[in-house]
């Protein structure tokens, strides 16, 4: 009876232990249940090359951001994922598109795997001479 027992508690022990890793994409991080905010993405052409830049505010509360890429559309109505670079001490993303870009989303991951795609915006067309 007394192995019996102390087989209960080793399992117990290693269920706890299995459950403390549950619920976050990293180890040693907080559960996290929410999903990071993203702000209306900013979208305008470059003068001279067409090019898209494009920029947004992405944050997480509870474990952080863990990344930000634009889901850029094109000539190809596949989306490309484009990692999104941090503006240095602030909360901006931001980001350098081809002229060819149609349309685009932006997809905010955090560390706990939580994810938040904005809406879809269309991008301006270039200006002349096309």
């Amino acid at each position: 009876m007394k192995s019996n027992s102390l087989a209960i508690a080793l399992l117990a022990t290693l269920a706890g232990m299995w459950l403390v890793g549950c619920g976050s994409a990293e180890k040693g991080l907080p559960f996290d249940p929410t999903p990071p905010v993203i702000g209306t993405p900013t979208v305008t052409r470059e003068a001279g090359t067409n090019r898209v830049l494009v920029q947004v505010q992405a944050y997480d509360v509870g474990t952080g951001v863990a990344s930000v890429v634009v889901l850029a559309v094109g000539v190809d109505p596949t989306p490309t994922a484009v990692a999104m670079q941090p503006v240095p001490g602030t909360e901006q993303y931001q980001a350098t598109l081809p002229a060819s870009t149609v349309r685009l989303q932006v997809k905010a991951v955090d560390r706990g795997g939580n994810e938040t795609v904005s809406a879809e915006v269309r991008v301006p067309p270039p200006g002349p001479p096309f």
